[in-house]
């Protein structure tokens, strides 16, 4: 099963390095048995944000670049207006979600609200609404730093929390012995991919058998191997669609070392930047 919605256009948070936004890995033709465990995952990137902003002037890659700890970025009034736009798509999904899941960052949250509704609103208002530490971004810059879940409470009510453990506990990736809040160093591929086990063990175990996943550029990419664009909606099957190691993070942490590799691929990556 494979439906695709694109909101609006959007640039992935790191950019393109070799392949289309589109690219789609390969997949045996053949189609999967029916299965007594079916189960949908409705999968959505949030909208565009400040950081996307920043990044489509100041390419990831170039030498010079300042990551401008947009600490949890907001949705631009354009992302807001993709999410908005999803609404209708979202309204007439089949099978209907039985559960809307969201990344705590707050640019998830956001879009979730405006493409589904606030509690209490039309056909999707009484979905049960879940906030899922697992969904988050891979941190790549300040701005996949998130809120501790005291201070989401506070902006989202309608949202449960009781995923997100401690009030006051953070929930990103941060190495040991470093400021949770003032350092956004690179999450190690292999955390950020057990991480995504976890995810998915996660989403197996909920009883719903259509769930709404509101999440990001790494996310979407690990789970099907595409990129997706900012407010892209895919309805998917959970066990034939959705596996961790689909999206090869190897071909983009090759630019992303702080080693002599690492420059020399960025500054190839910057000089093709600059030419198309």
């Amino acid at each position: 099963m494979r439906w695709i919605a694109v909101a609006a256009s959007g640039t992935p948070e790191l950019g393109n390095v070799s392949m289309s936004t589109f690219a789609k890995r390969k997949r045996a033709s053949a189609k999967a048995p029916a299965r007594g465990d079916a189960k949908t995952i409705h999968l959505v990137r949030h909208g565009r944000t400040e950081m996307n902003d920043y990044l489509r002037e100041n390419h990831w890659a170039d030498p010079d670049f300042v990551d401008p700890m947009m600490i949890d970025t907001r949705l631009t009034s354009e992302g807001e207006a993709q999410a908005r736009a999803l609404r209708t798509i979202a309204t007439a999904l089949e099978p209907a979600p039985e559960l809307i899941v969201a990344s705590p960052l707050r640019r998830a949250l956001r879009t979730a609200e405006l493409a589904f509704g606030a509690a209490g609103e039309d056909a999707l208002g009484d979905v049960p609404r879940v906030v899922c530490a697992l969904a988050r971004e891979r941190v790549f810059h300040g701005s996949d730093i998130g809120r501790v879940a005291r201070e989401l409470g506070e902006d989202h009510p309608d949202w449960d929390l009781t995923e997100m453990g401690d009030d006051d506990a953070t929930w990103w990736y941060t190495p040991d012995g470093k400021d949770p809040f003032t350092t956004a160093e690179l999450e190690p591929v292999d955390v950020f991919e057990e991480r995504m086990q976890e995810f998915r063990r996660w989403l197996d175990a909920r009883p719903e058998k259509s769930i709404a996943v509101i999440a990001h550029w790494g996310v979407c990419y690990s789970l099907t191997g595409d990129e997706f664009q900012n407010c892209e909606l895919r309805t998917l099957d959970f066990h034939t669609d959705l596996d961790v190691g689909n999206g090869d993070f190897q071909k983009f942490d090759v630019f992303l070392q702080d080693n002599i590799w690492g420059q020399i691929g960025r500054a190839l990556v910057s000089f093709k930047n600059k030419l198309f």
